[in-house]
């Protein structure tokens, strides 16, 4: 008789393995219901985004007629003014009273006083360079060949480009050079007077 109870209580507790099934799949259907609903929303959702941007490629500027320079109109070369030939065209009138002098004391044989008198007329215009021609000359009438040749190179540093005094300085310096028995000295001075004194033509055409 307990027998049997007990057999029948046992019926009564052994589990359903139907009834299992359809719990799981009862929690199932929901929880795949929300993950369908998930993803639906995250395909409708999408947000699409524009392709980016490449750099703005920079704006060329179109080439422009190249100007061509304009020429400054030619001027007229100017012609070269001929510099002084003498004493009277660059010394003023009271170094030409000297040089006058001078030359009076010169030609009577007075030579110190002549010297002295130039010395005067450099006091006044340091940079004349007729006036230490005349002195070289007459430092070499004197028979003083080194000073002559001093006095003449001292006109040629003051003279600039005058191929006129240039001309007859190198004249003194060659005969000064002959007077001390230097007589190649003398022909290379003569050849610089000549070569001077061709460049001094240019003025007188």
């Amino acid at each position: 008789m307990q027998d049997a109870r007990l057999r029948r209580r046992a019926l009564r507790v052994r589990p359903d393995p139907h009834h299992d099934a359809r719990v799981e799949h009862d929690k199932l259907v929901p929880v795949l219901a929300l993950a369908v609903a998930l993803a639906g929303c995250a395909t409708t959702q999408r947000t699409s985004f524009p392709p980016p941007e490449g750099p703005a490629s920079p704006t060329v500027p179109s080439p422009q007629p190249r100007e061509e320079p304009q020429r400054p109109p030619e001027r007229p070369s100017k012609p070269e003014v001929m510099p002084p030939r003498s004493a009277q065209e660059a010394s003023s009138p009271a170094v030409l009273s000297l040089l006058g002098r001078a030359d009076t004391l010169a030609r009577n044989g007075n030579m110190d006083m002549a010297a002295a008198t130039l010395e005067r007329a450099l006091d006044l215009e340091p940079r004349n360079a007729f006036v230490y021609q005349r002195l070289a000359a007459v430092k070499l009438a004197q028979g003083q060949g080194g000073q002559a040749e001093a006095m003449a190179r001292k006109s040629n540093s003051v003279a600039g480009d005058n191929p006129f005094v240039r001309a007859d300085n190198w004249r003194l310096i060659a005969e000064a050079r002959r007077a001390d028995g230097d007589r190649s000295g003398a022909d290379e001075a003569m050849q610089r007077a000549s070569s001077y004194r061709s460049a001094s033509q240019q003025f007188m055409r």
